[in-house]
């Protein structure tokens, strides 16, 4: 296991990404998921949604050469999905900003692995207060440190599960929600269940349908 990333990564909006090239587009990124937590809905492109709306959290970022042990119990927010990067070097990139962290999943020039991807979060209810732990009757009006002392924070854990490209053409990023416990999480997830699916999904689940 290596350690690709550890440190602060600003957000806004509460979105920070993790891409191949182009940002993603919010509503496909997550449109024929289960889990809001992270979209994967656009080729090559992971779309990470944290409780804080606007500040730095804690994030790591850990590329393992198989499939880990579960997640801990520290961790409220648990969710996993099937990535494909289209480069062997991704980019950490907080919203409207360039390239905070350079991540190298796979060596350059040799066969490109899907990737399973578990997104773990800790503190998400927390993290939506805007002033988070702090009582903001005691924070100074000039004082903004608070923002980088969020109450959330992450784990981002990356392993070869085999094979290059999608495993069926139109087939939907396989996601599962391991574990949720916050009213954060659940909202997204509820939002992201009344995405409408992308049109080859739809096409596949009416033909399985008909089955």
């Amino acid at each position: 296991m290596r350690i690709v990333f550890d440190g602060l990564v600003p957000v806004a909006y509460g979105q920070a990404y993790v891409i191949s090239r182009d940002l993603p587009d919010m509503g496909r990124a997550f449109a024929g998921q289960a889990n809001g937590l992270c979209g994967v809905g656009e080729p090559g492109a992971l779309l990470l949604m944290t409780g804080t709306h606007s500040g730095r959290v804690r994030f790591t970022i850990e590329l393992h050469d198989a499939e880990p042990p579960a997640a801990a119990d520290e961790w409220q927010e648990v969710v996993e999905v099937a990535f494909h990067p289209t480069t062997a070097t991704v980019d950490l990139v907080p919203w409207g900003q360039g390239s905070l962290a350079r991540l190298p999943l796979a060596p350059d020039g040799g066969p490109l692995p899907a990737f399973r991807v578990r997104y773990c979060a800790l503190g998400m209810d927390e993290g939506r207060n805007p002033f988070g732990l702090f009582d903001p009757d005691e924070i100074a009006e000039d004082d903004y440190t608070y923002m980088d002392q969020r109450p959330d924070r992450y784990l981002l854990s990356f392993w070869p599960q085999g094979g290059g490209g999608r495993s069926a053409a139109g087939a939907p990023p396989a996601d599962v929600i391991a574990r949720q416990t916050s009213r954060s999480a659940a909202y997204r997830h509820g939002w992201a269940r009344g995405l409408a699916a992308p049109p080859a999904f739809r096409e596949r689940d009416e033909a399985e349908a008909e089955r």
